[in-house]
């Protein structure tokens, strides 16, 4: 009984994005002239919050449905999440998954139809559009748009973050301005999350290019590594155009710990790819890449908190 009440309140939600996702619908708010002391940015905060939680586990019976998470030759456990295990665990049913995700989604529209009624209906939009994002990343999974359905997902929590305080804002600046923190999320996690699990999906069909990653033997620590100077390259040219305040470029503390980490990651991801069915590869793999996610976690935080303080 304790195993389905922890997976109902904190596995299936994946609450380790949460950094990722809310922090963008915090930058959101400021952006469209809230403030971090306002009950309405708050309640924009809980409602991304609330359907992240909904969407993660839509994607737990998602997958599990199209036959990527499997017990056998499927996806594996995580060290920072355990979603793609609960059907095929046994932990949770495909009927408790989908009360699950329908929980979480009811739970989500109580501060959306307060902010309804306190700001405008316009939020419905982009909440809307976010009912897409968990198949659209399933099924990405098949093609070429896997990274980019999951970086939706961010930008829309911004544009939430926006129409939590501002019923007219200018949404567009919102998607832009959190792209550094979408693209650390997907390009750069996704060929993280997938590099265990790409053994078995590739056989399945997959061949997004978090997959290709591994299939084309392309090293993982540089390809994170490319993103990364891609990312905050990215990030000085919003701060120039004025998106962002200068001080986000205190997000640039991360990166020598991310550095570091990806240099200690690197021969596990060898030994996971020379046997990629052996358990002691994996585990070296998962407990490195779990120090790797913790570290992603602060990036978006910083950025958060040098737009709060010099927007």
């Amino acid at each position: 009984m304790k195993g389905k009440i922890k997976a109902h309140l904190w596995t299936s939600g994946r609450w380790f994005a949460l950094p990722f996702f809310g922090c963008s619908a915090l930058i959101g708010s400021v952006l469209a002239g809230g403030r971090l002391s306002e009950l309405n940015t708050w309640l924009g905060f809980i409602a991304v919050a609330l359907f992240m939680a909904s969407c993660h586990s839509q994607n737990t019976y998602i997958d599990w449905a199209v036959g990527l998470d499997t017990p056998e030759e499927g996806s594996v456990e995580k060290g920072y999440t355990g979603g793609c295990g609960l059907i095929s665990g046994g932990i949770l049913t495909p009927r408790e998954v989908i009360f699950n995700f329908t929980g979480w989604f009811i739970l989500g529209l109580i501060p959306v139809i307060i902010l309804c009624l306190r700001v405008g209906p316009y939020i419905l939009i982009p909440v809307f559009l976010g009912l897409f994002v968990p198949l659209a990343y399933t099924k990405g999974k098949f093609s070429w748009y896997h990274e980019t359905a999951l970086a939706s997902g961010v930008v829309l929590a911004a544009v939430v973050g926006m129409f939590a305080v501002n019923p007219h804002p200018a949404w567009w600046q919102g998607l832009i301005a959190v792209l550094p923190i979408a693209i650390i999320l997907s390009y750069l996690g996704l060929a993280l999350d997938e590099y265990p699990d790409a053994y078995a999906n590739l056989k399945k069909g997959t061949k997004s290019l978090a997959y290709k990653v591994w299939e084309n033997k392309f090293d993982l620590s540089m390809y994170i590594i490319a993103w990364l100077v891609i990312v905050y390259a990215f990030q000085v040219f919003l701060i120039a155009i004025g998106l962002l305040a200068p001080l986000t470029m205190l997000s640039l503390l991360v990166f020598p710990f991310l550095m570091a980490q990806l240099v200690f990651l690197k021969p596990h991801t060898e030994a996971l790819r020379d046997n990629p069915l052996d358990n002691t590869a994996l585990e070296g793999f998962t407990s490195s890449a779990k120090l790797l996610v913790a570290i992603a976690m602060v990036y978006p935080i910083l950025v958060l908190v040098g737009q709060a303080i010099g927007g």
